[in-house]
Order: structure tokens, then C-alpha cells, then sequence
């Protein structure tokens, strides 16, 4: 039987071809599930709908990049790292990033990078937030996740270390501060 990880690759990679024909939101389970080979029974043991795929695939690549900004990663480095294992994934996510619903990946992105950054400052600088921080904070990782999402409609074509120069530049410069030192 085959692991965890080698199945949800199996679904990631049927998931990106038929994103080839049709939006995320066309994709029946079913469909999903004879093209990767994975039984449904299978399919519903790590995920809980169509939607869950790309959010699940997000969280395994942002785990290492994204979600570590703050703790372990600068805020460059993090971004850099992000956006280098989306390209990789160029074929799925620019597809992807066409859903505009609360299921989608710019509001699954928003909201794992908003929680992410928070904690990872409160518990690496034991820092408390201010409720001006806070929003800010809100703001500026709600319009990243939009330039993101821009940059993954827009074919992925703006090089890496552009992006992660306007990332640097639009955000507060506090925020940079709390996440690199």
C-alpha cells in the first residue's frame, strides 16, 4: 500500500491536469480519484472535499517557507522560498489562483500566513501585539496574499527576486523588524 505522502502526490498530480481543462470548482472527487488511481475511501481519509487538495498542497509547501517566516526564516528568505515552490507547482497554482471564493488559496493563504507570523513573533520575541500592529499587520498580509495571487494569474512570469523585493517594500517596516532580528 502506498504512503500517505506518495497518495496526496498521486492527487497533486491528477488535481494539476485536469485544472489543465476545467476550474477547481467543475472537479468532481470521483474524477480526481480515477485519474490518480487513489479509491475514494482512500481520497476521504486525508481529505475532506476538492477544495481541501490545493489548501493541504499549500500547507506542505508552505510549511518550510512561508509559515516559517518570523521563527526560523527572515522575511525574504521566507517569501523567496515561497515563491520558488510555487513556481514548481507553476502549472497547478496559476490555475489555482483563479478560484475566488472563501475556498480559495488567496484566502487560504491569507489566513495560514496571517496566523503564522503572529505566532511565530509572539512566541519566538514573546511579543504581545498592539491592536495597531495587529491591524497592520492584517492589511499588509491581506494585500501580499492579493500580489501573490496576481503574480499566480499573471503566469508566474515577474522573477523571484522581484516579487520578493516588492514583498520587502510594501510591507511595514516594524513587521520586517519583528520577523528577521
Amino acid at each position: 500500500m502506498a504512503c500517505h505522502h506518495e497518495i496526496r502526490d498521486r492527487v497533486y498530480k491528477a488535481l494539476e491536469l485536469l485544472v489543465q481543462t476545467k476550474p477547481l470548482s467543475e472537479i468532481k472527487v470521483i474524477e480526481l480519484c480515477k485519474i490518480s488511481g487513489v479509491p475514494r475511501s482512500t481520497f476521504y481519509n486525508i481529505f475532506c472535499d476538492i477544495f481541501s487538495v490545493p489548501q493541504i498542497m499549500w500547507d506542505d509547501l508552505m510549511c518550510p517557507t512561508l509559515y516559517k517566516i518570523g521563527d526560523t526564516l527572515t522575511w525574504n528568505d521566507g517569501h523567496r522560498l515561497m515563491f520558488n515552490n510555487l513556481l514548481e507547482n507553476k502549472a497547478l497554482f496559476t490555475k489555482i489562483y483563479w478560484e475566488s471564493d472563501y475556498n480559495s488559496i488567496l484566502e487560504y493563504g491569507y489566513r495560514g500566513a496571517s496566523d503564522a507570523v503572529k505566532k511565530n513573533v509572539e512566541k519566538r520575541k514573546n511579543h504581545v501585539w498592539t491592536d495597531e500592529e495587529l491591524v497592520e499587520l492584517d492589511y499588509a498580509i491581506r494585500a501580499l496574499a492579493s500580489l501573490t495571487t496576481k503574480w499566480g494569474r499573471d503566469g508566474m512570469v515577474v522573477p523571484v527576486e522581484k516579487i520578493v523585493k516588492i514583498f520587502y517594500d510594501h510591507v511595514p517596516p516594524f513587521l520586517r523588524t519583528l520577523c528577521d532580528n
